[in-house]
């Protein structure tokens, strides 16, 4: 892992996000373009939790960047449950924002797509992603399985869909993969 400091705030960057990034460039030059794009749209969503973090006087002690994308650390997060929602919800915020003004300004449909996927996708109920965070820092407790199921129901379909039409986005079976997998190493099933 590769660390920077400056002030306070750790920028950490793992192997797999190296490996990740190289692979998917070397392979296929659109492939490359369409990383560079994911990278933009995350950084925009985690600037939008970082905004929103400093606003209420709790600035993030580090971000990551890794195989999956970028992450915070939340756990630190010591504020009201109104305020943890506010933060939880600005990267999605922004993402939907950037994805209007694409819209508006008639940039590339691509980068509002990714955009708008990105922030749909932040929403999910599954404890990595934003909306399950955000569950549990409302209601105090994992989000229901019923809950978990029906999200994951239209993954399903895209992915079965996907499959149908000849190919499967990796960052689709990725998602899948790991949701399906903590669901089973930590619940039993």
């Amino acid at each position: 892992m590769i660390e920077l400091s400056l002030r306070g705030f750790r920028l950490r960057a793992t192997f797999s996000f190296f490996a990740v990034t190289g692979l998917a460039a070397a392979f296929d030059s659109d492939a490359g373009r369409l990383l560079c794009t994911v990278l933009l749209c995350s950084l925009l969503h985690e600037m939008g939790h970082i905004a929103a973090m400093c606003l209420f006087g709790s600035p993030p002690e580090s971000l990551t960047l890794y195989a999956g994308g970028m992450m915070l650390p939340f756990q630190s997060l010591r504020c009201s449950k109104g305020r943890a929602a506010v933060i939880l919800l600005a990267g999605a915020a922004v993402n939907y924002l950037a994805a209007a003004v694409c819209m508006a300004v008639g940039a590339r449909e691509e980068l509002a797509a990714v955009n708008l996927a990105l922030g749909s996708f932040n929403l999910l109920p599954f404890r990595y992603f934003d909306g399950g965070r955000l569950i549990e820092e409302l209601l105090g407790h994992e989000p229901p399985l019923i809950l978990q199921l029906v999200s994951l129901l239209p993954l399903v379909l895209l992915a079965a869909y996907s499959l149908s039409c000849g190919q499967l986005p990796i960052s689709l079976a990725a998602a899948l993969l790991l949701i399906v997998s903590d669901r089973i190493i930590n619940n039993g099933g």
